[in-house]
């Protein structure tokens, strides 16, 4: 039997796609006699009360604390991005660590600072430092330290490679997997109609192109509607951001669970991703998966998966009128849009949940065995 220490920065959030993807690869572990203990940052009462700004800082302190007592208890800890860059610091190779990525920070920054230029509003000095200086020092510590690095991506493989964060040898890109609800093997043709947008209302997310480009499409077309899902931000905060004029068509659906998000799924006839920044984006495989249409730039899986004009029609970040364009052209062809869905649909089938658990749990395995 080996042992497991799950480590995570983000919440035990039943609705966030990493406490799930995590949840699932404990379970896959766990089945085979494996035992796994998941930690996050509400685990630890004076991380909890702390601002987040401090997070980097206090939490993997907090970690070394936890972990110091029970380096003999793991065979392998996996740490997810900064949270483990003390432990690696402090405690000499033990117990040895996987860093699994979930977004590369500084790669993120960079697509958020553009933003902020863009939309004239800098940020601040502290977030800077933080993010230009702080957060690249304590990174490589975790990662040239670290027994391997996770990535989701190819663009953020290439990032770690380049800054000599990780050799080849010790890197893996692992994807997320989509559970089998969400696979359909046809669907019926009909008239498009109902855009669905799944994700948190950040900038980040390219909701200030989504919303000037719905406001366009459902100005011009009165049987048009807009779905945004898993939002977290409530209707009211969402729907403020639409003229009065078309806000009677657009539904917003603060948390869904994953029953009623598959169908959703197969109730949309175009699935609209104007992301500026992912790290992988279960969603867009969701809806691969789901045999929709995608209209989306190329960000996190988009660039790995997706072909334009194959299976998706990829679109340039901070462009509403090309979201519009997409939309129309996809709803004036059937058969091109049905063309674009059989593309995605047949992409999502390296991304099946099984498949994917099978890989990353061989890797996990494998470090655990390596590091004993």
């Amino acid at each position: 039997m080996l042992r497991f220490a799950i480590v995570l920065q983000t919440p035990k959030d039943q609705q966030s796609a990493v406490y799930i993807g995590y949840q699932s690869l404990a379970e896959g572990l766990e089945h085979l006699n494996h035992s796994v203990t998941i930690v996050a940052p509400s685990d630890f009462t004076r991380v909890a009360r702390l601002s987040g700004r401090w997070t980097p800082l206090v939490y993997p302190l907090a970690l070394a604390s936890w972990l110091g007592d029970r380096r003999d208890k793991f065979d392998l800890v996996l740490f997810h991005s900064y949270s483990g860059w003390v432990t690696s610091l402090v405690g000499r190779g033990r117990p040895r660590a996987l860093v699994m990525f979930h977004g590369v920070e500084p790669l993120y920054h960079r697509a958020l600072r553009a933003e902020a230029q863009r939309s004239g509003r800098p940020l601040t000095w502290r977030y800077r430092l933080l993010q230009e200086v702080f957060m690249p020092l304590v990174l490589g510590i975790a990662c040239r330290r670290a027994f391997g690095v996770a990535c989701l991506n190819q663009r953020e493989a290439a990032y770690l490679k380049q800054r000599g964060w990780v050799s080849g040898s010790n890197l893996h890109v692992l994807a997320h997997g989509v559970p089998p609800e969400f696979f359909v093997s046809s669907r019926r043709r009909r008239p498009l109609q109902t855009l669905l947008f799944v994700g948190q209302w950040l900038p980040m997310k390219g909701v200030q192109y989504l919303q000037d480009a719905a406001a366009v499409l459902l100005g011009r077309y009165a049987d048009m509607r807009l779905v945004c899902a898993g939002t977290l931000a409530t209707a009211d905060q969402v729907m403020a951001h639409f003229p009065e004029t078309v806000r009677n068509r657009v539904t917003v659906l603060p948390r869904v669970d994953q029953a009623s998000l598959a169908q959703l799924y197969r109730n949309a006839d175009v699935f609209v991703f104007p992301s500026l920044y992912e790290g992988f984006s279960r969603a867009i495989v969701e809806a691969m998966a789901s045999r929709l249409p995608i209209v989306c730039t190329s960000v996190g899986v988009a660039a790995d998966a997706l072909r334009h004009e194959h299976s998706a029609l990829i679109v340039p970040t901070h462009d509403a009128g090309a979201l519009v364009a997409a939309v129309e052209r996809l709803r004036a062809n059937s058969d091109f849009a049905d063309r674009l869905a059989d593309g995605a649909a047949e992409a999502a089938r390296r991304y099946t949940l099984a498949d994917v658990s099978h890989r990353t749990i061989d890797v996990v395995i494998d470090a655990a065995r390596g590091a004993r």
